[in-house]
């Protein structure tokens, strides 16, 4: 899902050798790991196919470089939302909702909340929003990363809710127990079934972190462990050439896109600079009884597919995303295969010169949206040079099943 500010923590010195050393640790044992837990591979439902390849590709709004694009939200009614994390650059505005006729921004939830004050408290500021969710209630829950730069005591990451009828906000999570400076929250989902929200951390040693709606209380989890962790032996690709910070360093972030199934039985998630994908058990990511190691125990392993940003898994179980070495976007489909969950993959959306760095997703009446944020060619030394505007595009799906938890 969706990724400025974790480039920009991933300026923070990655300690390659530690990424390295949980790897290559824990990568030998994995498939005899998940024979263990091969039973439960695919439910039924997640066997549905994907929309046709070359669904059409609609363009819902287009941003100058006032606003650097990365993470959306898309309402039951259609209103869509919008997220500028800051990093080097800080857009006009930090949070906006797209007036779709006149393409005008709006500042949500007013002009004071996108007015960023460095030595006021970050309670009622955007610091870096980074994602959006909107869940099946029609709330609107805005992740704000922060940033490495300032006093987090201050300004801490937080995630907070809004009713969206109001432009209010209902409450603010934050997150000072499980995470640290070094950590880089990027993408969030909202479990309202079991009352959870699970964010991704692209930073450090990555991670899940599991928050409980009920109280805040926060936990990360699988912090360094083999699903976490980029394998240091794959690499996002331009062609011939590996991705590279903007100071030369090889790019090296960790646990990015995340996607709830539709019935809220999994998780899945995957680092965003190798081409593996896991899933993990919602139960037991939310059993604080489980030890970490017996937590790591239940983490499947999928396969390798296209090395993608954001995730998110319809209601049919179909899981999309960006492609963002071949510019695309993909629909993976699940299935069993020699006994183990794995994925079919197809290309859904494949216009060449059209789609750049297919970024956050949403879902909502039947049409995929997604940000087209990029980044690429902003916070690499290496990447395409700059073309096209930020963009909103979304493409029409087939019926989503009725009586599931989509989006």
């Amino acid at each position: 899902m969706d990724a400025v500010h974790s480039f920009l923590r991933s300026r923070r010195r990655f300690v390659a050798g530690l990424g390295a050393a949980v790897y290559s640790a824990a990568f030998p044992a994995l498939l005899s790991a998940n024979a263990a837990h091969a039973a439960s591979a695919a439910n039924p439902a997640d066997a549905k196919q994907p929309a046709p390849a070359g669904a059409k590709l609609e363009t819902v709004a287009t941003f100058g470089d006032d606003f650097r694009l990365v993470g959306i939200g898309v309402s039951k009614a259609g209103r869509v939302f919008a997220t500028a994390p800051s990093s080097v650059h800080r857009s006009r505005f930090s949070v906006v909702e797209v007036d779709l006729r006149s393409g005008s921004l709006l500042p949500f939830p007013d002009t004071r909340w996108n007015t960023y004050q460095p030595n006021r408290p970050g309670e009622r500021q955007w610091i870096s929003a980074q994602a959006l969710w909107v869940d099946e209630r029609d709330r609107l829950w805005v992740l704000d990363s922060s940033l490495p730069s300032i006093d987090q005591r201050l300004q801490p990451p937080k995630l907070v809710q809004f009713d969206i009828g109001k432009a209010t906000p209902v409450r603010t999570y934050t997150f000072e127990s499980a995470i640290t400076p070094a950590d880089s929250i990027n993408d969030v989902r909202i479990d309202l079934q079991h009352g959870y929200a699970f964010i991704s951390n692209a930073g450090n040693r990555g991670g899940v972190v599991v928050a409980r709606l009920s109280d805040g209380r926060a936990r990360l989890v699988l912090a360094g462990d083999r699903s976490s962790v980029s394998d240091p032996q794959q690499h996002l690709m331009f062609g011939d050439r590996v991705a590279r910070k903007l100071d030369g360093q090889v790019l090296v972030l960790q646990t990015d896109g995340i996607a709830l199934s539709p019935q809220r039985d999994w998780l899945y998630y995957r680092p965003l600079t190798d081409h593996h994908y896991w899933r993990a058990p919602i139960e037991a990511l939310i059993d604080e009884s489980l030890s970490p190691q017996a937590l790591a125990k239940r983490v499947q392993y999928l396969g390798d597919y296209a090395l993608t940003g954001g995730l998110l898994m319809g209601a049919d179980g179909t899981l999309y995303g960006g492609d963002l070495e071949k510019r695309t976007v993909v629909a993976l489909t699940l299935v069993a295969r020699n006994g183990k969950p794995a994925f079919t993959q197809r290309t859904l959306v494949d216009e060449p010169g059209k789609v750049s760095w297919a970024d956050g997703f949403a879902l909502q009446n039947d049409y995929l949206y997604f940000a087209d944020s990029h980044l690429h060619e902003l916070n690499f030394s290496n990447g395409y040079p700059r073309k096209g505007r930020f963009a909103i595009f979304r493409v029409k799906l087939p019926p989503q099943p009725p009586g599931l938890f989509a989006g």
